[in-house]
């Protein structure tokens, strides 16, 4: 760009300089901006004219700059607040779907909306611990191409949801742990319907097959284990079968207990296990609560039955207990034999 047509933008550069290297913490001159319009823009100009160019950009454009006093200025605010910043920071990394890769370029892109110094802060700050990330690669690709076939408008036009197809994977140890292709590779049609979160990882609501059962139903994938997603010139199924779910309880049901046959089920806890029954079932109206006496308390919900659901009641000890329906509680003995029959031998 030519040096006349430099000074045109000037004020322009003055503003992407604020931006850039100043913030509560970090105050800049006239003097600094001089330098920086002369030495990368090919821009002289005096510092009264800075002054004035400030001016500009607090009184047309806005910009929270304070200062004056000598000599020096502070851009206070800006577009995105840095405390929210750094929360979508947190959140892109605890995200286990994101591999490590992608978390550190989607903060840096983050760091545009800050300062240097505080785009330096997003990177360094946040520490997980314990935080398996995913060895995937090109899952925000999949979930862009899963929104496309959801979308009922694209390009302003009305578009029909359409089926995807993809490979699924699995682990399985072969001189380590590796993923393999479920099925022997078998290609799984789902329509999908929703996109989930849960604990970190990516999830799509969808119907289609799930585990052994060969007729299509409504269940979960998780996104990082698809493989070859392609769009499919097919409109999507199954929409009668999810205008029946309830997102809520269904979640809670599935993530929470794994799966299984759906029973209404009753269990007694001790009065503070509230806060973790409350976080497990929810408060929805299908969920009752009552006292029992004066050191237990009674939750009544819809449960999926599982292994895994007998182990985490199981992980309470003495301080819950399931109270009916009585094929549960047998269910239940059997688990604890079944364990307690490898340690017994």
């Amino acid at each position: 760009m030519a040096k006349s047509e430099n000074q045109k933008v000037k004020t322009l550069y003055v503003a992407k300089y604020f931006l850039e290297n100043s913030d509560e913490n970090h105050p800049v001159t006239a003097g600094d901006v001089v330098d920086y319009l002369k030495n990368e823009c090919g821009i002289e100009a005096e510092r009264r004219a800075i002054y004035r160019d400030i001016a500009a950009l607090r009184d047309v454009f806005g910009m929270d700059i304070e200062g004056g006093q000598g000599g020096k200025y502070r851009l206070l605010s800006r577009q995105f607040e840095f405390d929210d910043l750094r929360l979508l920071a947190e959140c892109v990394h605890a995200a286990k779907f994101i591999s490590a890769r992608q978390a550190k370029d989607l903060v840096d892109t983050l760091g545009e909306f800050c300062s240097t110094y505080q785009a330096e802060q997003l990177q360094r700050e946040v520490f997980l611990c314990d935080r398996v990330k995913t060895t995937q690669k090109g899952t925000m690709a999949i979930i862009t191409k899963i929104n496309q076939a959801m979308a009922t408008r694209q390009d302003g036009k009305p578009h029909i949801p359409q089926k995807i197809s993809f490979k699924y994977l699995k682990y399985t140890l072969q001189n380590g742990i590796i993923q393999v292709e479920r099925r022997k590779g078998a290609i799984y049609k789902v329509s999908p319907y929703k996109l989930l979160i849960n604990e970190g990882n990516y999830y799509l609501l969808g119907y289609g097959p799930a585990g052994n059962r060969k007729a299509p139903q409504i269940a979960t994938y998780r996104v990082d284990r698809m493989k070859e997603v392609k769009l499919l010139n097919e409109p999507r199924e199954g929409a009668e079968e999810f205008s029946k779910i309830d997102i809520e309880s269904y979640t809670r049901r599935v993530f929470s207990m794994f799966g299984g046959e759906r029973k209404r089920v009753s269990i007694r806890f001790i009065n503070s296990l509230l806060d973790t029954a409350v976080e497990r079932f929810g408060t929805s109206p299908d969920v009752f609560y009552r006292r029992d006496d004066e050191k237990h308390f009674v939750v009544t919900a819809d449960v999926e039955i599982s292994n895994q659901f007998f182990a985490w009641v199981c992980g309470f000890g003495k301080r819950a207990k399931i109270l009916n329906p009585v094929d549960t509680i047998q269910d239940m003995k059997a688990f604890i034999d079944e364990i307690s029959g490898l340690y017994f031998e």
